[in-house]
């Protein structure tokens, strides 16, 4: 074989190796998108009614939610969904054992998770909104809080619900 047919072969075995490594990624990111979806699709119907999400609910919301943390963990959509659900997890388990130290134990990891968002993310009005919101929940009104609120209101402005939602706190 000459020199120049092997270079051929290992830059073609090369360029074949690269293409199946984009492919894979490409199928990961999907399948991340698909169960990022099907946790979106469940914690849509939470509020139709007024009425909590069923632990069951919370928990289909919740693995699917994880699925897509393992295959996209730097998503920010991705993140700030699991943010609420966990938010709405700590508040249920809370409510039905009558312990407020879970909920303030999920809150936390929730602004853990949205801090996380925002470095990714950092001019989403909703993911502001939501750390104001927690923030709120756990009574800490500190800098950070005013930071979220007024990231909020600055990039959701037009945004009617949000501005009424910040108002609020």
């Amino acid at each position: 074989m000459t020199r120049t047919a092997i270079i051929h072969n290992t830059a073609l075995g090369i360029a074949v190796l690269l293409l199946l490594a984009g492919m894979v990624h490409i199928a990961r990111i999907g399948l991340g998108n698909l169960s990022y979806v099907r946790a979106q699709q469940e914690v849509s119907v939470w509020h139709r009614d007024g009425s909590q999400p069923s632990i069951d609910s919370i928990l289909r919301a919740e693995s699917a939610i994880q699925s897509a943390l393992v295959r996209d963990h730097n998503n920010p959509d991705i993140l700030t969904l699991a943010a609420q659900i966990n938010g709405w997890k700590g508040f249920y388990l809370a409510t039905q054992q009558n312990m407020p130290a879970t909920a303030e134990n999920h809150y936390r990891q929730s602004l853990d998770l949205l801090r996380q968002a925002i470095r990714l993310r950092p001019a989403h009005a909703s993911t502001w909104a939501l750390l104001a919101e927690y923030k709120t929940l756990l009574g800490e009104r500190d800098g950070e809080w005013h930071l979220a609120k007024e990231k909020a209101m600055e990039f959701g402005g037009a945004d009617i619900k949000l501005v009424n939602r910040m108002m609020a706190l």
